[in-house]
C-alpha cells in the first residue's frame, strides 16, 4: 500500500501570521484620546487585518484534510502573539468601558457597596482621580456589572488597585483559556482543530479584548466550559458554569435551553442557586443591586440595532408609543423560541451547538437594546464550532458591525440608516436564502458535525 506524502510545512500560515502580526504593531500606536474623526483610519486598518485573517481562514479550511503536525502549534502561537502586541494600548480609543470596571473594584476595595453610589456621588469624592475617574462613561449612573463581575473587579482591586494592564492581562488569560476550550470541544465535535483560528485570529476578538479589555473575555470561558460539562454529561456543572456565565454579563442566560437536556433538572437548579447566592452578596443595596439595568434597555441607549427599528417604523403605524409594543413581541418570541429549545430535550452535543448559535444571533438581531462591537464576541466562539453556510454571514457581519464608527461624520449626520443597511441587509440575505435553500432540500449537512439547521 502507498504510503501518503507528508503534509506540506504551512507556509501560507506563518506568512499571513507575520502580516497579521505587523499590522497588529501598527494597530498598537493609537492612544486614546483620539477624535472620532480618526475612526475612518481605524476602520481602513481593521479591514486590512480582517482581509489578512480572511486568507488564513481560507488557507487552514484548505489545508484540513491533511494538516501539518505544527499548524495548531502556529495557529495558537500567533493568536497569542498577535494578543500580546496589542495589550499594551491605553483603552479609550474605542471603548471605555475598562476604567468602569476598575472603578467599581475601587469602590468596593473602599469598603463601599458598587451599587450604592454612582461615580459623581460626593460619597465617592475621596476616590476620585486623574486617570480613572475622568474616562468613566455615565458618571451619574449606577453600575450595570451583575455580581460576578463585581467579584471579580474586587479581587483585581485587591492585586493591583487600579492596574488598567493587570485588568486587561486577566481578561486575555482567560481569553486563552477559551482558546484551549475551543480545542477540546472541536475534538469533542470530532472537527477539524484548525477550525480554531476562525475564533482565535479574528480581528474583532483581538481589539475587544486586547485592546479594550471587555468583560467577554472572562464571561466566554464559563460559556464554553458549560457545553463542554454537556457533553461530559455533568448537569450540575453545566449549570454552574452557566450561572457564572450569567452573573458576569447577565445575557448568557438566555443558553439555558441550548444546554438543557431530559432529565437534567440538576443543571436548571444548580444555575438559579448560584445565580441567587451571587446576587445576595450585595443584597445590602436593596432595589439597586440592579444598577443602570433598567435604563440601559430603554429607547435612550439603544445603539446600532438590527430588526428593531423596523419594527418600531411598523408599530408605530397605528400607535404613537410603539416601544413598550415592540420590546413585549421580541421578548415574548425569543421566549417562545427558548421554549421550544428546551422542549428539544434529545438534543445531540452538535445540535445543542447550533441552538446556541441560533440563540445568540436571535437575541443580538432582535432582543438586545443595543449591538456593540464585542457583542459578537461569544457569538464568533460558537460558530467555530460549526460546519454551516451561514458562517458567511456571520464573518461578514464580524466586519460591518465596525461600519457604526463612522456614524458620527458629517456624511452620515441625517443619513445613519445608510450604515445599518450595508451592515444588516447582506446578513438577512444570506440568512434568507440559506433558509430557503433548506426548505428546498437542496442543503443538507456539510461533512461531520453540526447540522446547517436544527429541524
Amino acid at each position: 500500500m502507498k504510503s501518503l506524502a507528508p503534509a506540506p510545512f504551512p507556509w501560507r500560515l506563518a506568512v499571513l501570521g507575520v502580516v497579521s502580526f505587523l499590522l497588529y504593531l501598527l494597530g498598537s500606536t493609537w492612544q486614546p484620546p483620539l477624535k472620532w474623526s480618526s475612526h475612518p483610519f481605524y476602520l481602513l486598518w481593521f479591514s486590512g487585518v480582517f482581509t489578512v485573517y480572511l486568507l488564513a481562514l481560507l488557507g487552514a479550511r484548505r489545508d484540513v484534510q491533511q494538516p501539518h503536525p505544527i499548524a495548531i502549534p502556529l495557529i495558537v502561537g500567533w493568536a497569542l502573539i498577535f494578543r500580546l502586541s496589542v495589550v499594551w494600548v491605553t483603552p479609550g480609543f474605542l471603548s471605555d468601558d475598562l476604567y468602569r470596571y476598575v472603578w467599581d473594584g475601587l469602590v468596593q476595595q473602599a469598603g463601599i457597596n458598587p451599587y450604592h453610589y454612582p461615580p459623581n456621588a460626593p460619597e465617592l469624592g475621596f476616590l476620585r482621580d486623574e486617570t480613572i475617574f475622568p474616562m468613566i462613561n455615565r458618571k451619574w449612573a449606577l453600575t450595570v456589572y451583575p455580581p460576578g463581575a463585581q467579584l471579580f473587579f474586587r479581587g483585581l482591586a485587591w492585586l493591583w488597585p487600579g492596574d488598567l494592564l493587570a485588568m486587561k492581562a486577566v481578561i486575555l488569560l482567560a481569553d486563552v483559556g477559551s482558546m484551549a476550550l475551543l480545542l477540546l470541544l472541536l475534538k469533542k465535535l470530532e472537527l477539524p482543530r484548525s477550525h480554531v483560528l476562525l475564533y482565535a485570529w479574528h480581528p474583532l476578538v483581538i481589539v475587544e479584548l486586547g485592546i479594550s479589555g471587555h468583560l467577554d473575555g472572562l464571561m466566554l470561558p464559563f460559556v464554553l466550559l458549560a457545553f463542554l460539562c454537556l457533553m461530559h454529561h455533568r448537569s450540575w456543572l453545566v449549570g454552574a458554569a452557566l450561572a457564572t456565565a450569567t452573573l458576569i454579563k447577565l445575557y448568557p442566560a438566555i443558553l439555558l435551553p441550548a444546554l438543557y437536556r431530559k432529565g437534567g433538572w440538576a443543571m436548571p437548579l444548580a444555575f438559579v442557586g448560584l445565580v441567587g447566592m451571587g446576587y445576595m452578596l450585595y443584597l445590602g443595596a436593596g432595589p439597586q443591586i440592579i444598577g443602570y439595568l433598567p435604563y440601559y434597555i430603554a429607547p435612550d441607549e439603544f445603539h446600532n440595532l438590527s430588526l428593531r427599528p423596523i419594527l418600531m417604523w411598523l408599530v408605530g403605524l397605528i400607535t404613537e408609543d410603539p416601544f413598550p409594543y415592540v420590546k413585549w413581541l421580541s421578548s415574548v418570541f425569543l421566549m417562545l423560541v427558548m421554549v421550544h429549545g428546551a422542549r428539544q430535550s434529545h438534543k445531540t452535543d452538535q445540535q445543542a451547538v447550533q441552538w446556541g448559535v441560533g440563540l445568540i444571533a436571535l437575541y443580538l438581531l432582535l432582543v438586545s437594546p443595543s449591538v456593540y462591537q464585542w457583542y459578537l464576541v461569544w457569538l464568533l466562539a460558537l460558530v467555530t464550532l460549526t460546519q454551516s453556510w451561514l458562517i458567511p454571514a456571520w464573518l461578514y457581519w464580524s466586519w460591518a458591525v465596525n461600519l457604526d464608527f463612522l456614524a458620527p461624520l458629517p456624511m452620515f449626520a441625517d443619513a445613519r440608516y445608510r450604515l445599518h443597511l450595508v451592515e444588516y441587509v447582506p446578513v438577512f440575505a444570506w440568512i434568507i436564502g440559506y433558509w430557503w435553500l433548506v426548505r428546498a432540500s437542496k442543503l443538507g449537512s456539510v461533512g461531520h458535525g453540526v447540522t446547517d439547521a436544527v429541524r
